[in-house]
Formats: C-alpha cells, structure tokens, sequence
C-alpha cells in the first residue's frame, strides 16, 4: 500500500471472489460478487497515523465505522487462525499486503469447494502465497 488509495473499493481473492461481510452481519468471507454493487462488499482504507491502515466496510453500524478486526476475547487476543469480523475495535491494523502490523498474520482466502460460491477467510502467518494475495477493484 505504498500508493495512496481512495475511494470505495472490492478486494478480490485468488479465485476471483470478493471480501464480503456475510449476510451483512459477520463473519467476513470472500464470495462471488453480486450483481449490483453492495455494501457488504465494499471497502475503504483509513489511515491511522500509527503506521497502519484499518479496513472499513461500507456497511454503516450502530457504532460508526466498522472494521476488519478478530475476536480480541478469542486465543488469549491471538489472531491466528480466527475468522475476521468487523466490528468497532481498530485493533486489526494493516502494513501491505494486508498484514496486521506487528503479527505477520495476513488476512487469507481459502479455496471455495466446487460448486460454491462462498469460501471462508482466516488470519494465516504471511508466507506470500496466492491465498494472501488480493487484488484491488474500484467499486
């Protein structure tokens, strides 16, 4: 993310599918765009002026913005492993290739099963592999 980003955007997975916030509540999956632009699928970056970036979903909540973060409760406030959600908390912030600062756990897409369109994402250790590397659309 050396370039500066603006503007609202979809995050595209290896297979094509896009970041979602899953029935626009929780947890944050990639599935097949749908066919006009929504919410759910739409994201925006914000800098924190902490050497990071927080991920915001276009979906507005009851709190303000939300952003891609984890159950910070979950595995003694570890991220590995868990599914992303957004909520409030800016914990979740971002260097490039969408790793949280200061873990090296980026946010990674897993394959969809034939026939789905919908495949879960987790926080993974950052090995630069095609599951860890999204591409950026503008909405």
């Amino acid at each position: 993310m050396s370039c500066i980003l603006t503007g609202v955007f979809f995050l595209l997975s290896f297979q094509g599918h896009v970041l979602d916030v899953a029935n626009s509540v929780n947890p944050i999956i990639t599935q097949t765009r749908n066919p006009t632009n929504t919410p759910n699928q739409q994201w925006t970056l914000s800098n924190t002026g902490k050497g990071g970036f927080v991920l915001v979903s276009a979906l507005s909540g009851a709190n303000g913005a939300e952003v891609v973060t984890w159950n910070t409760n979950s595995n003694n406030g570890d991220a590995t492993f868990l599914q992303p959600v957004i909520g409030p908390n800016t914990s979740g912030q971002f260097s490039p290739h969408w790793v949280l600062t200061g873990t090296n756990l980026a946010l990674t897409a897993w394959a969809a099963e034939s026939g789905s369109t919908i495949a879960p994402v987790t926080f993974e250790t950052f090995t630069n592999r095609p599951e860890q590397i999204w591409g950026i659309q503008g909405a």
